[in-house]
Parts: C-alpha cells; sequence; structure tokens
C-alpha cells in the first residue's frame, strides 16, 4: 500500500498548488473563477501578487506549454485525496493538523513512508511525504506546486509513522527468496570402450576373473561388423581409478570392473 501511495504522490509532481485543492480539476476555461473562487480573501505575498495571480500565473505557463488539464491540490490535499477518495483508509476530509495526530511522532529523522510537518504555534499548518530516508514530496505553495525536495531538518518541525502504514513501516515485508539455479539436466556416466579387445574383471585388478570381453568399433571392423563400440553405465569409481560398470544393451545386466586407462576407455557425459 506505501508503495502505491508513493506511486501516486510522484505521478502528481509538477500539478499546481491551490488552497483547498484536493485533486481539484483545472481546464484552460476554467482555472481562473476555480482559483479566485477559492483563494477569495486569502492574500497574497509582501510587495508582490496575490495568492489567486501566483496559482493563476503557475497555471497559465502550464496551459500556454500544451497542458489541457490540471489537477490542483493544498498539502493536505495531496495526501488525503488519495487515502480518503481513491483508497477510503480515511473516512472523512481532514487537515494537515489532523494528520499529525494519526502518526506516532518520532524523534530519530524521519525515513521512507513517513510524515513531516511544520507547525504554527502546537498545531501542524503543513505537511510532506518522505518518499525515501532523504527526499519528500510536498504541495509547497502557490508559486511552486507539487514538488518533491530534500529533507532537512531545519526546514521541519516534527515527524511521525503514519498509522495506515504503520505495520509496512516497522515490519516490512522480507526480500523475495532469490530463485533457485535451475537443476542441471540429467545426465549419464558412459564408459566408451576404445581400445579393440579389453577385459571386463570380477574385481578392480587385472589379476582377477575375466568376466567377458569388450571391443571397440575397430575390433568389430576387423571381425566384418559395423556395430559400434561397446558402452557401459558408470556404477562408481574403484579407489585405483577402474570403472566399475554394467551393461547398457544386453538381455541380462552384468557387472564387473574394466581399466581406466585411456588406450583401453573413456569415460563420458551423455544428458538423458
Amino acid at each position: 500500500m506505501l508503495d502505491e501511495f508513493i506511486s501516486y504522490l510522484k505521478e502528481q509532481l509538477g500539478e499546481p498548488y491551490l488552497w483547498g485543492g484536493q485533486h481539484t480539476k483545472l481546464t484552460p476555461d476554467n482555472y481562473v473563477a476555480v482559483i479566485n473562487k477559492k483563494e477569495d480573501g486569502r492574500g497574497g505575498y509582501a510587495g508582490g501578487p496575490t495568492y489567486a495571480e501566483a496559482v493563476i500565473s503557475f497555471c497559465k505557463k502550464k496551459f500556454d506549454k500544451g497542458a489541457t488539464e490540471l489537477f490542483a491540490y493544498d498539502c493536505s490535499g495531496l495526501g488525503v485525496y488519495w487515502l480518503y477518495n481513491v483508497k477510503h483508509l480515511y473516512k472523512a476530509d481532514v487537515n494537515a493538523n489532523t494528520m499529525m495526530t494519526r502518526c506516532t511522532l518520532k524523534d530519530e529523522l524521519p525515513k521512507r513512508g513517513w510524515w513531516v510537518f511544520k507547525l504554527s504555534g502546537t498545531k501542524a499548518s503543513h505537511v510532506g511525504y518522505m518518499i525515501s530516508d532523504t527526499t519528500l514530496i510536498e504541495a509547497k505553495g502557490r508559486k511552486y506546486g507539487v514538488v518533491e525536495t530534500t529533507f532537512k531538518k531545519s526546514d521541519w518541525d516534527r515527524w511521525g509513522i503514519p498509522a495506515v502504514f504503520e505495520k509496512e513501516i516497522l515490519e516490512p515485508e522480507p526480500e523475495p527468496e532469490p530463485e533457485p539455479d535451475p537443476k542441471p539436466e540429467p545426465s549419464k556416466r558412459i564408459v566408451v570402450v576404445v581400445g579393440k579387445s579389453v577385459r571386463v574383471h570380477k574385481k578392480p585388478t587385472k589379476l582377477s576373473k575375466t568376466l567377458w570381453f569388450a571391443h571397440s568399433a575397430a575390433y568389430y571392423k576387423a571381425q566384418g561388423s559395423n556395430r559400434p563400440n561397446d558402452l557401459y553405465y558408470l556404477l562408481d569409481i574403484a579407489d585405483n581409478g577402474w570403472y566399475h560398470v554394467s551393461t547398457i544393451a544386453t538381455e541380462h545386466d552384468r557387472t564387473g570392473y574394466i581399466t581406466n586407462k585411456e588406450k583401453y576407455t573413456k569415460l563420458v557425459i551423455v544428458k538423458e
């Protein structure tokens, strides 16, 4: 939920500030009238434009550059629109001070997801929303609109963890487990006979009983046959390196030991 809120805030960057604005739609045809009504009697900047004139100027620049609609917010309206109108996490419209009362205030520096406040006396008069441990988004004012700024402790008076995101902030979801490496394809180890005629013994020594003879394609060719090299499944490797093998394509499986000398046999890996 917190990630959704932060994504929403980022989507509003560049939108205008308007007193009482809460996703208030402005178009080239209506913006002057809407702004004058919302800002009527609100005052202005010392020695400068009225607040209404400042918002009108901000919006005019956007429309002159091709914007066809804008959505205006004040500081609390920026957050409350999503909390109240979109997600219904709040049951009523609230101001910045009420938002502060719905936070667990902290002394440590704020982190991602926290809300920060400026006070007028003991009450909050402005709110910003931390989108990382160092930056925040706020509807800063009529001249600035919705902006992303760097958190400076000297600019803010209080901060805390909003109740609506408290569980996510204090108990963040664990990082997903990395995907396991794909299982290797099953394979078989095959002993190929390359010497012309090789004895297969009962034990891993040439002094033990010969069980049968294994042959290479060269042997069969000399006998006038086109049979390929004899192949055997590798069952194990003896301490002296001899291969413990079993037959592959015979009517009755047989097992025995065959030398590992390269001029007689070769060990290969075959994918299943």
